[in-house]
């Protein structure tokens, strides 16, 4: 897999991902109300962050011989405790819902789990030209 293609999934799955949140939130705000949505989309925004913080990490972490893989390590293990605080002073200091929270949490990631049915179905495979 080349980085061209890498990228391109890169970006299918974070637009995915926030199309999936914007959709729930929505839902979450017209059924449950306006906190519980806005409960929603702040883990969900958590969840980009973290997906993009990963991203780099990894990324740093293999395409880049030069930078000591220790401090890699290190940021993905700061990545790792800083996303569970940032999610608990949001709903801890900002009175948002627990549930809503951490489903918009939860919903974002789901978008890889689309992105794999999708290629799985070959949807994605026929759309970009690519050979079967």
């Amino acid at each position: 897999m080349n980085r061209q293609q890498t990228k391109s999934i890169e970006s299918r799955l974070f637009w995915i991902g926030a199309g999936l949140v914007v959709l729930g939130s929505v839902l979450t705000a017209l059924v449950f109300g306006f906190g519980s949505g806005l409960s929603c989309f702040s883990g969900g925004a958590l969840g980009a962050i973290n997906l993009l913080w990963l991203r780099r990490a990894l990324n740093a972490a293999f395409e880049s011989p030069k930078r000591p893989r220790r401090m890699a390590l290190a940021g993905f293990f700061l990545r790792l405790l800083l996303i569970p605080l940032a999610l608990y002073a949001m709903i801890r200091f900002l009175f948002l819902g627990t549930p809503a929270a951490v489903a918009g949490l939860a919903v974002f990631y789901c978008s890889v789990f689309v992105e794999g049915v999708l290629e799985a179905l070959d949807i994605r495979s026929r759309q970009h030209g690519r050979a079967q």
